[in-house]
């Protein structure tokens, strides 16, 4: 395995007993922080035409006494989705420029440690009940990563999501990297193993 760093925000660094992933804020990019800036604007932006368009059906329906363009019921719950959901995606956005994760493999366990909202969560893995790491679209944990596919590692009939901040590209390179390092297949969303590029599936061994 090369001991040499991997650009951007992922860094994987192989030590004598393991391995280290660092997966740093979004934000220490270059331009980072202006696109970050322009995502939150942008979903302020939606919010306020939203919020326009729904004023407006509530004045024009209470003015006539009746709610005949859209039902009432329907119009609350438009109302409601996007005073919960704006607040939520703008955290989610932050949340996601500002959050970083350590990943440790060690001889007796993976540690992995994630910082968001200036609260750190640890959670100690032990190497014997490491079945896999998995690839998946189950909606796991955190719920500010907007991602569809997810990576995690299974241990103890129990998925454990690993990577949460980075991108599809980025967990895949950290999924082959942690099974390399603890010698347990990475398994594909339709439960094949995941090769390394240039190699085939039957071929891997973990």
């Amino acid at each position: 395995m090369s001991t040499r760093s991997e650009p951007g925000r992922v860094r994987i660094l192989p030590r004598p007993d393991g391995l280290t992933v660092e997966i740093q804020p979004f934000v220490h990019l270059p331009g980072a922080r202006l696109r970050l800036a322009a995502g939150i604007v942008l979903v302020l932006l939606c919010a306020l035409v939203g919020a326009a368009r729904l004023g407006r059906a509530w004045e024009q329906a209470l003015r006539r006494g009746t709610f005949t363009d859209l039902p009432l019921p329907v119009l609350v719950a438009l109302s409601a989705a996007i005073g919960v959901s704006t607040p939520v995606a703008v955290v989610g956005v932050a949340a996601l420029g500002f959050a970083e994760e350590r990943i440790e493999v060690g001889p007796e366990a993976v540690t992995i440690s994630l910082t968001a909202f200036e609260r750190t969560r640890v959670r100690r893995i032990p190497r014997s009940d490491l079945q896999d790491w998995r690839e998946t679209y189950l909606p796991l944990a955190p719920w500010w990563t907007w991602a569809v596919r997810r990576l995690a590692a299974r241990a103890g009939g129990r998925l454990h999501p690993v990577g949460g901040a980075a991108g599809p590209k980025e967990k895949r390179r950290i999924g082959l990297a942690l099974a390399r390092a603890t010698a347990t297949p990475l398994v594909g969303v339709w439960g094949r193993p995941v090769a390394p590029a240039g190699e085939s599936s039957s071929g891997l061994s973990c």
